[in-house]
């Protein structure tokens, strides 16, 4: 198409259709104005399936029963989806990672693969069966929706769905239009709504904060706001590319009229522009509404860029200014529209096409009866080209003019579509070079500009399926998120034109890594030996870094080949990774063929001398449904797994531990687990229970009857307790306080001359040293040794007071021995603890006799006021009396 035609003008502005490529496949057939459209970004592809709320007298499109198709940019069939189901569907658009969502009222949904066409099911559960979602729209790779109470949720992740609700709106009835703010483009950096509000101005919603209104001075209290305009009866409302600008369409007074608003919430500046949306040639469906709001309702609105507002009516749009609107009718009603960075994507059933603003160095260059720079250039090396030149030399002897010209002719070949044009363009900018020289342009803009053009029409050109309608601008964008980029091109297994762009354009090591695996995933399916395959990845992938082997098992093994599996696994570096794919893999095979793979995995955690890796492995063999012999005797063949297993057991299960204990037939081992499996029990018939398994254990060891006999007095023991409970002498939970079974066996130890065994006792069970010597020192005090018992005492409390003096003279007075408790207090280093605790425990005269006895008279002078025996008070101040200075 010449450049310099069919032009539309919007108040001195230009604007223009620039056509892709025409529609030559199936789609030429597909009825758009009554089906469910949806358009993929990015120059993507087209989506469609029957709408059941359109009443059609006589249906024209067979191409989509009972199914959802998918159609390249040639118009091409690309995949079919069986869908029969004739519920409402509130979503159906395209995903950020280009999958398709198809949204039912009910709340399930399904994510839909264009290329691939397979399918998967997710339900957003009960609360969606009794309260209908109404609309729903796409935000990144999840979805905002709005059921029918008129509460708004977020899905932020749409393949693996989880329900946040927004804060209450509020709202009493349906909003008529509503747009989505993603936490990338906000102010906030969460996500916010922006609600057309039924009682006027415009309903804000950050996510996880209260709603507030803007635009309506009967609702707004804060003075900043109320600065701002009264805007009533919002019927649609639209968010420019960038989310810098806000349109408004409103209807009153029989009018439509589009409200622009730049840094919107904030500036009380707008623009209203009037304008007539009647369609008069165009024949309507007969209906008996009369409402115009409702009659001339643009179905859609969207931005042109950031440059003008388009309204999609029945055959025409609408293109709206702040100033001017300008009415363009289309061929007939089957088309269908979709707003990209740079423009307004149009498909119809003949063309593919961009709607774009004209940018200035185009208009210079391509405008009939142009004498601007560029346009001179540009003829000039036509007539160059075909041997006519044509007098130039006041052009090649301005350097600005030049500079101008050049730069004017370059920026044309970046937003011109066709590649002919670009071409020709270029070599306009660069025969104009020749006679500027390089100080007054920059040396770089024509390789960045071949580059760039070279990826756009790379993409255009790959194909019917995955080829994208994609221009300069739009590229320059999608670059900024290489992943997403390199994943649109993986979608549709373009590797080797994602890999010539990675290295066009200098992505990073992980973007080729991604594209490797990707191919080495896709080449696993083809039917081949498993040798032939690995050697044929393991050399196509041997000199890049990063690509990730496990992901490629992974894969091989969702297939139904383990063997290639493994063979690949053994080329993952990372034992970390390769670890856990493993044990996944494991899980796929049956249990007779899954031993292979947790030896496997159990040896390359010892051999990474990882104890979180031995464990990890150690926790999940242990789940799996196998005979128990055999996870002992592999997890037991290495020293090092055996002391994690045994570690691990210890501590996190005694179920197991026992198991294990009773195999190697360690029954005094499994008789001291079953006591702190007692001891851990708040019912006194769980720790009979647990004890007579003790004393089985102990029974099986025939050289030591020791232990036998210290648990079967404990038995007795709690069973006559529990005989008292029973006849209610003793309160069932003061009984199980009183009868602790660790410390019976304990002081059983020390009460037999035991300590030694009282020691291992200790130490297995990791019972804490002052515990141990509170119970000997009980023992002691029951034995009546009071010499031993002085001795151990001046022993542990020799460096610190480990063994407090306090605690042991409580026990004293309670074995009615005061006098050996006043002893031991008395004997404490801190003189001055030493005489408040006798002080404490009634002791006076004692605690004064301390003091005088380690001359402390500052002590006599403290204590003074707390002395109220008529002895010790005598004593005391005569102490003091002989002791003034």
């Amino acid at each position: 198409m010449d450049p310099s035609t069919q032009w539309k003008e919007l108040n001195k502005k230009y604007y223009k259709f620039h056509q892709f490529n025409p529609i030559t496949g199936e789609q030429k057939n597909l009825d758009f104005y009554y089906q469910h459209i949806a358009v993929a970004k990015w120059g993507g592809p087209l989506a469609a399936t029957k709408n059941y709320d359109q009443v059609i007298l006589m249906r024209t499109d067979d191409i989509l029963k009972d199914s959802i198709v998918f159609f390249s940019n040639s118009g091409k069939i690309m995949s079919r989806t069986p869908y029969k189901e004739a519920d409402k569907i509130p979503l159906f658009d395209f995903l950020e990672d280009e999958h398709l969502i198809l949204l039912k009222a009910s709340g399930i949904y399904y994510i839909i693969d264009p290329f691939k066409g397979t399918k998967k099911n997710h339900d957003l559960g009960e609360q969606f069966k009794l309260n209908p979602i109404q609309r729903a729209l796409v935000v990144n790779n999840g979805f905002i929706l709005m059921a029918m109470n008129f509460e708004f949720y977020y899905v932020q992740n749409a393949h693996e769905p989880e329900v946040q609700q927004f804060k209450a709106s509020n709202l009493t009835q349906s909003p008529e239009h509503w747009q989505v703010i993603p936490s990338q483009k906000s102010a906030s950096g969460k996500v916010e709504l922006v609600i057309a509000n039924p009682d006027g101005g415009i309903l804000h919603i950050i996510e996880n904060e209260k709603s507030k209104i803007y635009y309506n001075k009967d609702k707004i209290t804060s003075e900043i706001d109320k600065k701002l305009p009264d805007l009533r009866n919002i019927k649609m409302l639209c968010l420019s590319p960038t989310f810098k600008n806000l349109a408004l369409l409103q209807y009153y007074g029989q009018r439509w009229i589009m409200a622009f608003i730049s840094n919107y919430f904030e500036s009380s500046e707008y623009r209203q522009m009037p304008i007539d949306l009647k369609e008069d040639d165009v024949k309507k469906d007969e209906t008996a509404e009369k409402d115009l709001s409702i009659l001339e309702r643009p179905r859609m609105m969207f931005w042109c860029g950031d440059d003008c507002v388009v309204l999609q009516l029945q055959q025409y749009i609408v293109l709206v200014s702040q100033d001017s609107y300008t009415k363009i009718k289309m061929n007939n009603q089957h088309f269908a529209m979709r707003s990209e960075y740079d423009g307004l994507r149009v498909l119809t059933q003949k063309k593919n096409e961009i709607l774009r603003k004209l940018p200035d160095s185009y208009i210079n260059v391509f405008e009939q009866l142009s004498v601007k720079p560029g346009a001179q250039l540009y003829c000039a090396y036509e007539s160059f080209e075909q041997k006519n030149p044509i007098e130039d030399d006041d052009l090649r002897n301005s350097k600005s003019l030049l500079s101008e010209a050049v730069s004017d002719c370059v920026k044309c070949a970046q937003f011109e579509i066709n590649p002919e044009y670009q071409i020709k363009l270029l070599k306009s900018g660069n025969y104009g070079k020749i006679f500027l020289g390089t100080q007054n342009l920059d040396p770089n803009i024509f390789n960045e500009t071949a580059r760039y053009l070279r990826v756009v029409n790379s993409l255009r050109r790959s194909g019917g399926v995955g080829g994208r309608v994609i221009t300069y601008e739009q590229v320059l964008q999608l670059i900024k998120t290489p992943d997403i980029m390199i994943g649109l091109l993986l979608k549709y297994n373009l590797h080797y034109l994602a890999t010539e762009v990675s290295h066009f354009l200098k992505f990073q090591i992980k973007q080729r890594a991604a594209i490797y695996t990707h191919w080495a995933c896709c080449k696993v399916e083809v039917q081949q030996d498993d040798d032939i395959l690995c050697d044929i990845i393991k050399e196509k992938i041997k000199e890049e870094r990063g690509v990730s082997f496990t992901q490629i098992a992974q894969k091989s093994i969702e297939i139904g080949k383990s063997q290639l599996a493994l063979k690949l696994l053994d080329n993952e570096q990372s034992l970390s990774k390769r670890i856990p794919v493993l044990i996944w893999m494991a899980n796929f095979q049956s249990a007779n063929n899954n031993n292979s793979y947790y030896e496997k995995a159990l040896g390359d955690a010892i051999i990474s001398k990882d104890s979180n890796l031995i464990y990890f492995v150690i926790m999940k063999f242990l789940k799996i449904e196998m005979n128990e012999t055999y996870k002992f005797n592999t997890l037991s063949q290495n020293p090092i797994s055996q002391a994690h297993l045994v570690y691990y057991l210890k501590n996190f299960d005694d179920k197991y531990l026992q198991k294990y204990l009773q195999y190697y037939k360690k029954f005094d081992e499994c008789g001291l687990l079953a006591i702190n499996q007692a001891y851990q029990q708040n019912n006194l018939d769980e720790k009979i229970k647990f004890l007579d398994q003790a004393l089985k254990y102990f029974a099986e060891d025939e050289t030591d009857q020791f232990y036998k006999r210290i648990i079967a007095e404990q038995i007795i023991i709690l069973k006559d307790l529990k005989s008292e409970v029973e006849k209610g002498r003793k309160k069932p939970n003061q009984a199980i306080m009183e009868e602790r079974p660790i410390n019976s066996i304990m002081e059983a130890f020390f009460t037999k001359d035991k300590p030694e065994f009282a020691q291992e006792f200790a130490k297995t069970y990791k019972i804490p040293d002052r515990r141990i010597y509170l119970t000997k020192v009980k023992t002691l005090i029951n034995k009546k040794n009071w010499d031993e018992l002085d001795k151990f005492m001046q022993e542990k409390n020799k460096k610190s007071i480990i063994i407090p003096y306090e605690l042991v003279a409580e026990l004293l007075i309670k074995g009615d021995q005061e006098e050996k408790a006043i002893q031991i207090i008395m004997k404490m280093p801190d003189v001055e603890e030493s005489c408040r605790t006798l002080i404490k425990i009634g002791q006076q005269s004692s605690a004064v006799q301390v003091a005088i006895n380690n001359k402390k008279i500052q002590l006599l002078y403290d204590i003074r006021g707390l002395i109220f025996d008529n002895s010790a008070k005598a004593l005391l101040e005569t102490y003091l009396s002989q002791n003034q200075k």
